[in-house]
Formats: C-alpha cells, structure tokens, sequence
C-alpha cells in the first residue's frame, strides 16, 4: 500500500482500486486527501481531525462515499449536513472491510489534555492490505494489539510530551515511525523530535520516516 501524508493527523492509504483517508482535519490538506477516496475514518470530533465542510463536500461529490467515526464525531457530520445514511458510527471491537482493507477499532478515549476539560470518544484504526499494516491512534497512546508495520506516531500536541511519545514507540510493536500530529512543531521542534525518537537506545531498532505534505511511502 501507498501511505500519503496530507499534513498534521491525515494521512490517505492507497492500495489497488481502495483508497482510505484517516482523519481529514481543518489543519491538513482535506480535500487533496479526499479526492477518489472509497471511504473516510475519523478517531474524533475534534476540528483538526474532521473538517466537517470537506467532508460534506466530498459525500456530495460521490453519492456512494462513507465514513466511519466515533459516535461524536459522527453525530457532528450528520449535523454539519453529511447523509446520516453513509455515517457510520464505530466502536471499539469492531472490524471493518472496506473494499479491499481490513480495518480493526480500538481505543476509547481522548488522551487527558486538562481534569476540566471532558474527554472526546477516541477511536483507533489498524488498517490491513494485504497483510501490511498501519496504525492510526487518534489522539490517545493507546497501542496496537500486536505489531503493525507503520505507527503514526503523535509528536506534538497539548495533551502531550515527548517523553510520552518517546515511550509509545517503544512499546510498540512497529518498525517504522511515521510522525503525525505536528501542525504546533517548528523546524527546531521537529529536528529535536526526530534525534529522539531515531535513538535506539530510547526506542529500540525504529526507522522515523517522517513526511511533509504530499509525501509518501510505500508500505
């Protein structure tokens, strides 16, 4: 499969005739990354992971085109004037296949940004052609149950820390790094993010492959 980054949490992946877009923010290149696309995922409502306009555009684009998002996140389109026929609201624990992907739930929850601020319904997505595989978190660490081939990797945010990213790549199960996420970093964060998440002695034998907007990688 092709992952293509379209900037900060989107990332499209293409294999064959199926082509998937995970998470189309209003902070990412929504509508290159839902051109032709055969279905969207959305982990969560939060304005930088669904564009709620672009998406509504692209379901009236093609009259066929679906998406799968956490019930808020689903709500949130079919409010925004999505057809509520072809929003699907997921769980975790559920598999998918859509076309020619395999595609597993998980999660539960938003990573803790404030006590005071609520927690957002977060899910998580391992997605599967073919017997290749990669991992989108949302905004959690929540890891993959077993190795996957790619981890999108969350790098900045205000849920978050280095540390903990540093932690996450290293309990899990992925060969390749490939950082989202990021639309907060500067040039300097993101040298300071890579130097610590390509040390083996903080993360184990990873590859950190990361990609600007438009750039891809063969999976």
């Amino acid at each position: 499969m092709r992952l293509t980054f379209h900037g900060h949490a989107c990332v499209r992946l293409d294999n064959d005739d199926t082509i998937l877009t995970l998470d189309p923010g209003a902070y990412s290149q929504a509508a290159s990354a839902l051109t032709g696309a055969t279905a969207v995922l959305v982990t969560h409502d939060h304005q930088d992971h669904v564009d709620v306009a672009a998406v509504v555009a692209a379901m009236r684009a093609d009259p066929v085109l679906p998406v799968y998002a956490s019930g808020p996140a689903a709500q949130t389109l079919v409010d925004g004037g999505a057809p509520a026929d072809r929003v699907h609201a997921v769980r975790p624990g559920q598999e998918l296949t859509v076309g020619a992907a395999r595609v597993v739930v998980g999660g539960g929850d938003h990573a803790l940004i404030h006590p005071r601020i609520p927690q957002a319904v977060n899910v998580t997505y391992r997605v599967e052609f073919g017997g290749r595989s990669v991992y989108h978190p949302g905004d959690s660490f929540d890891l993959p149950a077993g190795p996957v081939d790619v981890l999108l990797t969350p790098v900045s945010g205000p849920w978050m820390k280095l540390g903990e990213a540093i932690d996450y790549a290293a309990a899990a199960e992925a060969p390749v790094l490939v950082p989202i996420h990021d639309a907060l970093l500067t040039e300097i964060g993101h040298g300071m993010t890579q130097r610590q998440l390509s040390a083996p002695a903080l993360v184990g034998e990873r590859s950190y492959r990361r990609l600007r907007p438009g750039e891809s990688l063969d999976v």
